[in-house]
């Protein structure tokens, strides 16, 4: 589990900075949203979750404004779609999956429950990029 400071780009002070998490069992992955939410015009700090466990434990603790979550999770006990449940109870927290393997009728019932959107792997960062920042903003 990683907790590490962003570098958003705008100048507001720290009350303003907004805290995404992101849980992605890839490393890869990880390392391309966090680059796409660093490049925001809205200020970020960006936490990091490999598992689900670790991704509830560190949203219990950092509260999140935005967490990007997979959804297909091999090896943790704990699954996405238990994980969006989770961060969906928590006040604040907007969830949105980036996944590519989940089957429509997961995805249906995220989004029944509360989940913002669905992006699909592999995504264009242009777009994510546009549409962090319109949910960031609110």
């Amino acid at each position: 589990m990683e907790a590490r400071k962003g570098s958003g780009t705008g100048t507001e002070g720290k009350g303003d900075e907004r805290t995404v998490l992101i849980l992605d069992d890839e490393a890869a992955t990880r390392a391309l949203l966090r680059k796409t939410v660093e490049t925001l015009l809205v200020p970020c700090r960006v936490v990091e979750a490999t598992n689900g466990d670790e991704a509830i434990e560190l949203a219990r603790r950092e509260q999140p404004d935005l967490a990007l979550v997979d959804i297909v999770l091999p090896g943790s006990t704990s699954s996405g779609v238990l994980v969006c449940r989770e961060l969906l109870r928590m006040r604040g927290t907007e969830v949105v999956i980036v996944s590519g393997q989940a089957t429509n009728s997961i995805i249906e019932s995220c989004l029944e429950a509360g989940v913002r959107e669905w992006v699909r792997k592999p995504f264009s960062v242009e777009e994510l990029k546009g549409k962090l920042e319109e949910w960031l903003a609110r």
